[in-house]
């Protein structure tokens, strides 16, 4: 990977970048860029360290634009390129390629990177990928080699990911790791909105007796994403659970759901809080709820049976 980080490091001057970035954006223009000359596609990934911030975004943007013959020395830019704004801005330049060939690379920066926007940038491109970064992702969560930031990422662009890897994912919900089946089930909401998927649904439930307190506290803010009437219910119960979290999770849902039949379980757990850890938590919910209620928000929440 990338040696010690150097900021705004860059061999050429800002009169040679604007220069370059003309001539190429003309020649695509005219549709004559030479795409298979590297030392011109090297060169623009240079100037992904001009230290003018739309000049890097001008460069990312013809890189974008030239496509997957760009894509090896953006690879090559971020694993071993010492500035570390080329490593940020080639980072970035993948999530408009999408190159499923640089999923390993991508997987490295995220996890092997010292800086952390390089790795956000990188967490993000993969999420891009949709499916086909999938299985990686989820290779990240069981290594306990890797830092819990680069964990915590990679779950999050599972849950971008969403209903776009849902056959990779719903296996996954039978591994040993509770960081795994929480990453997993923070993805199935998105696959139900998207497409009613009764499956997905059904490890959601079952999430909710998942012995980890993490992962029932994921499936119930699922449930809260989820925007319908009839997982109130769902959302009502795991008021009464033990776990703090879970506690606090559906507190939130059921603030965020502006729907009436969320008023009188947390006005319920209120009561059973008392002084309480949650206590704040559940104040702060039944307020905004009744607040909302009142302005006629209920209205925007979605119906149904």
């Amino acid at each position: 990977m990338a040696g010690p980080d150097r900021t705004g490091d860059t061999a050429f001057s800002a009169e040679d970048n604007d220069m370059l970035l003309a001539a190429v954006s003309a020649q695509l223009a005219a549709g004559a860029f030479p795409d298979q000359d590297g030392a011109v596609l090297a060169r623009l990934v240079e100037g992904l360290g001009d230290q003018r911030g739309l000049v890097r975004f001008g460069f990312a943007e013809r890189l974008a634009a030239i496509g997957l013959p760009a894509a090896p020395f953006l690879r090559r830019a971020l694993r071993e390129h010492g500035n570390v704004a080329v490593r940020r801005a080639a980072a970035k330049t993948f999530t408009l390629i999408k190159d499923p060939q640089s999923l390993v690379t991508l997987g490295e920066a995220l996890t092997e990177d010292p800086d952390p926007v390089v790795q956000g940038s990188a967490a993000g491109a993969l999420a891009e990928l949709g499916g086909v970064a999938v299985t990686l992702l989820l290779a990240i969560l069981e290594d306990p080699r890797h830092s819990a930031f680069s964990k915590g990422l990679a779950a999050w662009a599972l849950a971008s990911i969403g209903a776009r890897g849902a056959e990779k994912l719903r296996p996954a919900m039978e591994s040993p790791l509770a960081d795994v089946r929480a990453a997993v089930v923070g993805a199935l909401g998105d696959q139900i909105q998207n497409s009613d998927d009764q499956e997905a649904l059904t490890l959601l439930h079952q999430a909710l007796e998942d012995p980890s307190e993490e992962v029932q506290a994921e499936a119930v803010t699922a449930f809260g994403k989820l925007q319908h009437p009839r997982f109130i219910p769902v959302l009502a119960a795991s008021l009464e659970s033990p776990h703090l979290e879970v506690r606090k999770n559906g507190a939130l849902a059921l603030m965020k759901c502006r729907n009436r039949a969320g008023l009188p379980p947390l006005e319920m757990a209120q009561q059973r809080e008392g002084d309480g850890p949650l206590a704040g938590v559940l104040a702060l919910a039944t307020t905004q709820l009744r607040r909302s209620l009142g302005t006629g928000s209920e209205d925007k929440f979605r119906t149904g049976s």
